[in-house]
């Protein structure tokens, strides 16, 4: 026996798996993924899926004959140059939010200072970011901190672009599952913007909120753009949303692009960065003492040596003095007990009614939980509230004929209203236990 027990595991752990494989690559086909969340890789250039970026990066590639689009895997400051051999460059992102060490953040700058375009377009802004741009105050305007983009709940946004849409309205909506829903639409206070200062509006969102701006930057521009769902692959396939991407576009210099495919983060955890900047209660530094130890290999590779060590001394050092635990007695499960006793009560009472009434709430219930179809009860005859349309929808969704259900009704109503007897109460159970047997 004990040489044929690995066949005997190993034999149907192989058919579960080759089902499992026939299943995610045919049954899988199709589907499509409808979270706008860095989680499950929204708004990557690679990504197929409604809320990737796959054809607005292929829009990019093809928008400035004979130029490259590189993608930036690795930190900005790593592989964004400063200088640019074939002339002006444009720096492009695209996400719910980002995240810039100090290095990164000087690298953009100074690729920008030198005459290059940042094309920024998330949710959120790094409150480090904007701070390089915005620190005089409009006038009258006392508490000009930065803290985020403001957001507007709303199930449609009608964007505008000033100077090169032509005034047009491009509408969008978030969708999920081509269903529209509500959507917390980002946009920069008009707080933001007076005659003094650089920032300048481009793009409205529904007439009275700006987001689009622009902000000069030593001889280059950062575009700030707060809509980046108006770039997913849903609305980009859309004749609308691939005009207004255009007019976008317009703003960028012909020459090499550079896509951010690395500083991605989710718009939550950027907002919180900026809520506990704004608040002076940062609870970890962006660069601590291990920064360094962290970003060269050996270096890293020995610190993880040493915690992997630490933690095994500890591990071992517990299990040697840890003192021996002793036996508790078995838990006893007395609920059988408990149910049996009720059910002994409601029998010796011969209170048949009570039985039935609480055997259809647990039916309408198991309805609610397996079809989604509410049907209420009224509290002071126990009669539920359903009608002929009730009936015809519960008859499609589980494909019992809709008689069989109306008989169950019919003997529940008999029960109310007769004094029943134990031959009807067992009746109604073996109809609603018909009517689950062959329920699909």
């Amino acid at each position: 026996m004990s040489k044929r027990l690995p066949l005997l595991i190993g034999i149907p752990a192989l058919i579960i798996l080759l089902a499992l494989l026939v299943y995610y690559r045919q049954d899988g086909k199709g589907r499509f993924d409808w979270r706008e969340n860095r989680a499950n890789k929204a708004y990557r250039n690679t990504n197929d899926q409604p809320y990737g970026t796959q054809v607005f990066f292929n829009l990019l590639e093809g928008y400035f004959p004979g130029k490259e689009v590189q993608v930036l895997r690795k930190k900005v400051d790593e592989e964004l140059p400063v200088y640019s051999s074939t002339g002006p460059a444009s720096y492009v992102f695209v996400g719910e939010a980002m995240f810039y060490d100090s290095l990164a953040l000087n690298r953009l700058l100074e690729f920008v200072k030198r005459g290059n375009t940042a094309l920024l377009s998330s949710k959120s802004l790094p409150i480090e970011l904007i701070s390089k741009f915005d620190t005089v105050p409009c006038p009258g305007d006392y508490e000009q901190v930065w803290s985020d983009y403001g957001f507007v709940y709303d199930t449609l946004a009608q964007l505008t672009m000033t100077e090169t849409g032509g005034g047009r309205k491009f509408p969008f909506f978030y969708s999920y599952q081509n269903k529209t829903g509500g959507y917390y639409w980002s946009f920069i206070e008009n707080r933001h913007f007076c005659a003094h200062k650089a920032m300048q509006p481009l793009g409205r969102l529904n007439d009275s909120l700006v987001n689009f701006a622009r902000i000069p930057y030593g001889e280059g521009f950062v575009f700030l753009h707060t809509t980046p769902l108006a770039f997913t692959n849903f609305h980009l396939l859309r004749p609308e949303g691939r005009a207004y991407a255009e007019a976008v576009l317009a703003y960028l210099p012909e020459g090499t692009v550079y896509w951010d495919a690395a500083s991605q983060i989710s718009e939550a955890v950027a907002r919180r960065r900026n809520r506990n900047m704004n608040s002076f209660a940062r609870e970890l530094p962006d660069e601590h003492p291990l920064s360094y130890l962290l970003r060269h290999l050996s270096l890293a590779w020995a610190w993880y040596t040493i915690i992997g060590l630490a933690f095994l001394y500890l591990l071992f050092r517990a299990k040697r003095r840890q003192r021996i635990i002793p036996i508790l007695p078995k838990n006893e499960n007395s609920s059988y007990e408990f149910i049996s006793t009720i059910a002994h009560l409601h029998f010796k009472e011969k209170n048949y009614q009570n039985f039935s009434i609480q055997g259809m709430k647990l039916f309408l219930a198991q309805l609610r939980e397996r079809y989604g179809l509410v049907v209420l009860m009224n509290p002071e005859n126990n009669k539920p509230k359903i009608d002929q349309v009730f009936f015809s929808r519960l008859a499609q969704v589980s494909e019992v004929p809709e008689k069989q259900i109306q008989t169950i009704f019919t003997q529940y109503a008999n029960v109310l209203q007769y004094e029943p007897t134990e031959s009807m109460m067992s009746d109604l159970y073996m109809a609603m236990d018909a009517f689950w047997k062959q329920a699909k």
